[in-house]
């Protein structure tokens, strides 16, 4: 008979060789061009933009800029983009090649890629370490499994993606929270990933409440000290980024901007196109009239006849230069979005609960065709793989994949809710804060933080399910 935990070990083990050896095909296909000869296969888009604006960065600091104040415009999460400039800086990569057209150099990405998996299979081993003192060996081994190679978290390692990274402080926050031990120490760690979870994705923001519930519900001596030492190193880190930006531009502000006018841009002007029956055109012409006249009223400095001739609201923020006033102008567009969905509630509710639904189905090819699609793509073609033949075939496919991890996820549930009733709350509270926080979007890719916490009641799942066949018993 094998011993589990050896096992478990080696699982582990394997699949970061595995990560690695998907991460060095995919350098070695698609490190390179698209048909433009300038956008990168692997980089561009939002791993694009991280990408440059660490080189931004670097380039600030050479030019004598201090580090405290070197960055541009909190436009999205901060860390990425300060993870690949620390990167650039110890491994001597010079990310762009060309910079009258911003034009990333070929070659030195791997070891980065290398790294992400590298942190997250230690952060896989360190969250079993602390789950199995709750929960049985044969149970954690399927837990670890579905962390290691479930294809939809295994893909993001060997891609640039903000996703592995994010994996990994979640682990560890998960991890850290199991620990029975009641230092001080720990429950400063989890402020402390609290920020960085913040810092790796915009998502992470509020997740602090979860956490702070959880406590209020696990913990039962002294709550308001472990309370406070959670909180404080989490003000901290928003306090630090808050006066970076107002050395840097003159405006404290933590919250990155794409989060203002994010649910005005995706989300509440479709309600008004559905809602008037109108065109894209028509509702961007008269949203541009509305926006001229609160610049007019509230920004008096500008003239807002310069923006007259912009298509959108969006690009008018995007040409307003100075960022105090384009922060103010994001946060006029943050309140028009909530004035849209609180007159069309009926429609929101809709789009809503279709987010939901697309938001749900697991997507295991982005990645891959992610790269595969955009290869034979150019800057003179407007393309989306999302549109294409490939993704429309691929959907019966990722369906029942869905269906089958949810139903034994389902089982899971019911088999942990007694024995772990805690846990079982922590999970399904941040299931649903990633719903609440992201669901309206709709978009599959933001759905993968949700599969961290659901490996739980997948271990239990498959637990129940080869238990009650008698498939494995006995097999270790």
């Amino acid at each position: 008979m094998l011993n589990k935990k050896f096992i478990t070990n080696v699982i582990i083990a394997i699949s970061f060789i595995l990560s690695v050896l998907l991460s060095l095909f995919f350098i070695s296909a698609y490190d390179t061009y698209q048909l433009d000869g300038s956008t990168h296969i692997m980089l561009k888009e939002e791993t694009g933009a991280h990408w440059l604006k660490a080189a931004i960065i670097l380039e600030q600091i050479k030019n004598g800029t201090p580090i405290f104040i070197a960055g541009e415009e909190l436009f999205t999460k901060p860390l990425p983009q300060r993870l690949v400039a620390i990167y650039s800086h110890l491994t001597d990569f010079n990310i762009i090649e060309d910079w009258k057209n911003n034009k990333f150099a070929i070659g030195g990405k791997f070891l980065f890629l290398f790294a992400q998996s590298f942190l997250y299979y230690i952060s896989v081993y360190f969250f079993y370490k602390q789950i199995i003192n709750f929960i049985s060996p044969k149970i954690c081994f399927f837990i670890v499994c579905f962390l290691c190679i479930e294809p939809t978290i295994f893909q993001y390692h060997s891609s640039f993606w903000t996703e592995s990274f994010y994996f990994s402080i979640q682990l560890l926050l998960f991890g850290t929270l199991l620990i029975r031990d009641q230092k001080n120490s720990k429950f400063i760690i989890i402020g402390l990933l609290l920020g960085l979870l913040f810092l790796q994705r915009s998502a992470g923001m509020f997740y602090i409440i979860i956490i702070l519930i959880y406590l209020l519900i696990e913990e039962k001596n002294n709550k308001l000290k472990k309370i406070t030492l959670v909180f404080l190193p989490y003000l901290i880190i928003c306090l630090i980024l808050g006066f970076h930006n107002l050395k840097r531009a003159g405006v404290f502000y933590f919250v990155p901007t794409e989060a203002k006018y994010g649910v005005y841009k995706y989300f509440a002007k479709e309600i008004l196109i559905k809602s008037n029956n109108l065109s894209i055109t028509e509702i961007n012409k008269s949203e541009v009239k509305s926006s001229l006249i609160w610049i007019k009223n509230n920004l008096p400095q500008l003239n807002y006849k310069n923006y007259e001739n912009i298509s959108s609201p969006y690009e008018i923020g995007l040409a307003i230069i100075d960022e105090k006033d384009r922060i103010k102008f994001y946060k006029y567009l943050n309140q028009r979005a909530y004035e849209i969905i609180f007159d069309n509630l009926f429609l929101t509710l809709k789009k809503v609960f279709s987010g939901f639904i697309h938001f749900s189905v697991i997507n295991s090819f982005f990645v891959y065709y992610d790269y595969e699609f955009y290869k034979n793509y150019s800057s003179t073609t407007i393309g989306d793989f999302s549109f294409s033949e490939k993704h429309k075939q691929l959907i019966p496919i990722r369906i029942i994949y869905t269906l089958f991890i949810y139903i034994v996820c389902l089982i899971g549930l019911t088999q942990i809710f007694r024995k772990q009733t805690k846990i079982t709350l922590l999970i399904l509270l941040s299931i649903m804060y990633y719903y609440i926080i992201l669901g309206w979007y709709g978009k599959t890719r933001l759905y993968t933080p949700c599969l961290i916490y659901l490996s739980v009641f997948f271990g239990y799942g498959m637990n129940f399910i080869l238990n009650k066949f008698k498939i494995y018993k006995g097999t270790f």
